[in-house]
């Protein structure tokens, strides 16, 4: 299985690590410069990476992977990287006509292209020779998506159902051995503003292979809601960070998306039931970037509702659970010092304190959306620079300060070297901490 990118909140996605050290196959120096080279191409602002463990077959073998470019969006850049230990590999990218845009060959290097990228499918096609192992990357700048095959439990779409609260669809599956009280809620997070359902299933499919893993060891099913992010009039509607905008937005099908998740989560509690799995009130929420910022607001706006929240690099900055700092009011999203104009409740305390919380970020992560107005006003901005710092790191003390200061259950976790990603030692903390807030035998 391969890794794919998760979403920078506000202008691009940015890459998750590779899972090598999963791959005993492949050699320790191999999965190094997988590693080198992931990250090299993070630094230089890929915003996608899909990479395949290469594990050794005993005749040469040919695989084909989809991408797709979801709309015309200027010039994009590819790059195509491998390893093997022995041995030629091939390497190429075929567009949306079939035609080769750029290929490599060898044991180890790669081949950029850059150019308008159209609309459409584009394949990679990886020509492995026969009794060796390594690895190939795929990196695009840009945007783009990977098309995910959902290859063990059982997955359905549930539609739309306006009458029940939800003006979109949403995904759920749920393992073959399903014992979690809890569903694991996965915000969906295209990384680009789309209404298409196409495209919108095919980022939720993705979410949901990536988290499988973790939700198989839980034993609890998954919902991923299929939430746009579209344009309305010249603005980025950012419904899937739940901007403050995604709030005060008064068009129908995109009205308090919050309260449309509730609902679907109502909605699946109850197909859950008629199949036999019965699942309790509270969730446990999981995200990264846009969708960690989603996932740690709906936590703070309806905490009757969650038992856990990991939230990884929330946006640049959490929410914090107070109304000002220093005489300065913290409106939505710095803090909650208007929620209950926004929204008609204030901040209910008791509840907050049965939440528990994980945030977690690499000490690298330089991702910020606090300086972009789809995220934060202006004036949010300079409150935060001013009161809590300029980088999303240099915050991370201060929001800690904040969380704890009111009595909550929050852990907060930077991780060595790491930039806006998440790495296998963050997945591993990630499983604990559900296991231990829903109480799992193998908790600890």
């Amino acid at each position: 299985m391969g890794w794919i990118s998760l979403r920078v909140l506000a202008v691009l996605t940015a890459s998750a690590a590779p899972q090598a050290a999963q791959t005993p196959k492949v050699a320790d120096e191999v999965v190094a410069d997988a590693r080198r080279e992931h990250d090299s191409l993070v630094a230089a602002g890929y915003n996608v990476t899909q990479g395949w463990k290469l594990v050794s077959h005993p005749e040469k073998t040919t695989t084909r992977h989809e991408v797709i470019v979801p709309e015309e969006d200027g010039e994009h850049s590819f790059t195509l990287w491998g390893e093997v230990r022995q041995g030629q590999l091939s390497l190429r990218l075929l567009g949306p006509d079939g035609a080769v845009r750029t290929a490599w060959s060898g044991r180890k290097g790669e081949a950029t292209t850059s150019f308008p990228a159209a609309l459409g499918t584009y394949v990679v096609e990886i020509d492995q020779p026969a009794g060796s192992s390594g690895f190939a990357i795929l990196g695009i700048k840009g945007p783009a998506l990977h098309r995910c095959e959902i290859e063990n439990g059982l997955m359905e779409e549930h539609a739309a159902s306006p009458a029940k609260g939800f003006n979109w669809p949403y995904l759920l599956w749920r393992p073959k051995e399903a014992r979690a009280p809890n569903l694991l809620v996965l915000p969906n997070n295209t990384g680009f503003t789309s209404e298409d359902l196409t495209l919108l299933r095919a980022s939720a499919s993705c979410e949901i292979q990536r988290q499988s893993t973790l939700a198989t060891r839980l034993g609890a099913p998954i919902l991923v809601p299929l939430f746009p992010r579209p344009v309305v009039g010249q603005d980025d509607l950012y419904l899937q960070a739940l901007t403050r905008s995604s709030l005060e937005t008064s068009t129908e099908k995109f009205r308090r998306v919050d309260q449309q998740l509730i609902a679907m989560i109502d909605d699946a509690k109850a197909a859950l039931h008629s199949a036999r799995v019965e699942i309790g009130p509270k969730v446990l929420l999981w995200g990264f970037s846009a969708s960690g910022s989603f996932v740690n607001r709906f936590a703070m706006l309806h905490p009757d509702r969650v038992r856990a929240v990991a939230s990884g690099s929330p946006g640049g900055w959490p929410l914090a659970p107070t109304d000002e700092s220093g005489g300065d009011k913290l409106t939505y999203p710095v803090g909650v010092g208007d929620l209950h104009e926004l929204v008609g409740t204030g901040l209910d305390i008791v509840a907050l304190k049965q939440v528990s919380w994980l945030f977690f970020m690499g000490d690298q992560d330089k991702n910020d959306a606090v300086v972009f107005r789809d995220s934060f006003s202006k004036a949010q901005e300079e409150i935060i620079f001013r009161h809590f710092g300029p980088t999303p790191v240099s915050r991370w003390t201060k929001a800690e300060g904040l969380y704890k200061a009111l009595g909550l259950e929050a852990l907060f976790k930077l991780y060595p070297g790491a930039a806006h990603s998440v790495t296998p030692e963050m997945d591993e903390d990630i499983a604990l901490f559900f296991e231990k807030a829903i109480g799992h035998p193998s908790g600890r």
